[in-house]
Formats: C-alpha cells, structure tokens, sequence
C-alpha cells in the first residue's frame, strides 16, 4: 500500500489513542467499537457504577480527527499563523449533529516545533466541537464540499497574535476563510476571551464539564 495510507492510518489512531488515554485520566472508561459506525471512541462510566450502586450509566460518543502540519514562530516577530483541514462524510456531521453527548475532537501535531511542550508525540493543539456547535456551524456553512471531494471539509485557523503576550486560538472559518458564527473557540491558557458559547474547548475535562451542564 502507499506510504500516504499508512501516514493517515498511525496519525488517525495517534489521535483516538491520545483521546482516550485523556478519558482514563478524567475517570472514564473508553473503548473503539469493532464496526465503522461514523464513531471512533467511546466513553462509560464503569468506574462511578462500580463504586456507586445506582449510580446512571453516563455515555459520551466521539469522532476524532488528526492533522499534521507546520506550525512555526519566528522569535524576531511575535505571532503566528496556520491553517488545519479536517475530512468528514455527511454522515459523520449528520450523526454528530443529533446531540451534545457527541463529539468531534480535533488533534493537530506540529511537524517542525513538536509540540506546545515541545515533545514529538504530543500535539501541538487539541479542540473540540460538541454535537449542537456542531450542528449551529453546519448550518453557517462551516461544512463544504471542496470540487472533486466526495468528503465536506471543515477548516480551522490557528492563530497566536502579534503582541508579545498573546495566547494561541482556534476559528473555524468558511470556505472563503471568514470567521463564521460560533466559530471562535477562545484562546489557549488565557482568561478574557471567552469562546463564542463560553465553553473550555482544548480539553477533554472542558468538554466533559460542558457535556454534562446540558444533558
């Protein structure tokens, strides 16, 4: 087989694995189902039904999507610019779309820098968009078919802004690379840029918190 299938195929579990060791460190359970259902991992809270007799079963499903690309500062000039693509079938977005106990999370490794820690395996940046952002940017054109693609495209700024003590973010951009509505997930680290729905989009305990709030 081609070597780019290979690439694509340890980059995808790169990310699925890096998911759910990050759901065994919040306390859950994660597994991969045996079929391609449009899902890729799995949460259970086993642990908190074991340990609690009664306590409802709680179930998170999760699409994971990995990129790789270069994403480099240049020390004399402060600020930095990269744009990411993910690949999704309709029915991917459609399944996703249903409600906030699903996921898509979004795993992008640095090629030249390593990582924000500056480790290999570790991602550069890692977002998340729940099943109702989901559906809320789909219907602002966030999803498009690319000519030629049988897959819509889902495109993502990174961006860390010129002044010295700015922080990295996320904005999902539409075709024409304009921010489109609800597409600021706020900024890395930082307080006083909210995202756009006021959730914690670069974890999963940020997720988990959010998921919860509204089931």
């Amino acid at each position: 087989m081609a070597q780019d299938f290979y690439n694509l195929l340890y980059n995808g579990y790169t990310g699925e694995y890096q998911l759910m060791s990050s759901l065994y460190r919040n306390g859950l359970d994660a597994l991969r189902p045996p079929a391609d259902m449009g899902i890729d991992v799995v949460s259970l809270n086993l642990k908190q039904q074991l340990e609690k007799p009664g306590t409802p079963p709680e179930t998170f499903f999760f699409q994971v999507k990995t990129a790789v690309t270069t994403v480099s500062e240049n020390p004399n000039r402060p600020g930095a610019f990269a744009v990411v693509e993910f690949k999704l079938k309709d029915s991917e977005v459609d399944l996703l779309a249903r409600s906030r106990d699903r996921a898509l999370f979004c795993y992008v490794y640095n090629s030249e820098a390593g990582a924000l820690t500056d480790a290999f395996e570790a991602p550069f940046i890692c977002f998340w968009l729940d099943g109702t952002l989901i559906k809320k940017l789909n219907d602002e054109g966030a999803f498009f078919r690319k000519k030629g693609e049988s897959k819509l495209t889902l495109t993502c700024q990174l961006r860390k802004p010129t002044h010295e003590y700015g922080h990295w973010y996320a904005l999902i951009v539409n075709e024409k690379g304009e921010k489109v509505e609800n597409g600021f997930l706020g900024i890395v680290g930082g307080e006083g840029s909210p995202a756009d729905d006021w959730a914690e989009h670069y974890s999963v305990a940020g997720y988990l918190e959010y998921a919860r709030w509204g089931l």
